[in-house]
């Protein structure tokens, strides 16, 4: 065997293993994402509940403290719209922090990779 076709060899064994750990990286970087995402997405359910019932729950105490059911309902409709306007008044830092959780996600582990390259 000639030099050239050794170092053909070579060259190809190498390019295999970089696509085959770019691959690894790849999905191990994707599920990280995906279940930081379905995290998220329980945690704004369970978020979502709390929130209603306490609706409910705060629905009830104004009826016991003599209002309608009906006023009781207005009132906490009116907290949620007031809830409502604060997250949109604040969804830039809301938008920051969930692309900040998803770009530490996707980069973890880069500080590792480049510790161990060095000599």
């Amino acid at each position: 065997m000639s030099i050239l076709t050794q170092l053909k060899e070579k060259v190809t064994q190498y390019l295999n293993v970089y696509i085959k750990l770019l691959k690894v990286n790849f999905i191990g970087r994707s599920a990280n994402l995906f279940s930081y995402f379905f995290f998220s997405l329980i945690c704004l359910f369970i978020f979502f509940c709390i929130i209603l019932y306490t609706g409910f729950g705060l629905t009830e105490v104004f009826a016991d403290a003599g209002l309608s059911k009906t006023a009781s309902f207005f009132i906490v409709t009116g907290i949620y719209i007031l809830l409502l306007a604060i997250v949109v008044g604040l969804r830039k830092p809301i938008t920051r922090f969930f692309a900040s959780g998803f770009i530490r996600v996707l980069t973890e582990g880069d500080d590792e990779v480049e510790e161990q390259e060095l000599p």
